[in-house]
């Protein structure tokens, strides 16, 4: 990766659907570099999908919780595995704090989120019954893209 395609990756971030006429007028280059190099990048798996970002407050999502884990050792990959299918999730990662997997849940309000909790994460075999929640209140930023 060169640092046209981190210039490339900057602008796309920002408007997934600016031209490839525009973003090679912008780095004054042909259009057929940009689809290549796109195409590319596509294929090394640096792009793995182009979509839009909504703000969750606008479409009636209020809540966000930051949940905090301890699970089995053994069975960590297959429960990060599960609770990575529900909708309602958008972040599970392992992690070296103070909790075996920390997980981001988005629901239109709190109570969504204690049900949630109640029914898919407390049944889950090898998951602790104490639980670490935090719901997040006044959210200063929230970014999806990375400055390259």
């Amino acid at each position: 990766m060169d640092d046209i395609d981190r210039k490339i990756l900057n602008i796309i971030q920002n408007d997934a659907t600016i031209s490839y006429q525009t973003i090679a007028k912008e780095l004054d280059v042909g259009t057929s570099t940009i689809h290549y190099r796109i195409s590319k990048l596509k294929k090394l798996g640096i792009i793995t999908s182009v979509s839009a970002i909504l703000d969750p407050e606008k479409v009636g999502f209020d809540a966000t919780a930051v949940i905090g884990l301890n699970v089995e050792p053994l069975k960590m990959d297959e429960i990060a595995e599960h609770l990575s299918n529900f909708n309602e999730v958008q972040n599970v990662a392992t992690s070296s704090g103070d909790h075996d997997l920390i997980i981001q849940l988005i629901a239109r309000n709190g109570k969504e989120i204690w049900k949630f909790i109640n029914a898919n994460i407390k049944t889950i075999k090898g998951v602790d019954k104490k639980i670490h929640v935090s719901l997040l209140l006044d959210v200063y930023k929230r970014t999806p893209t990375i400055a390259l």
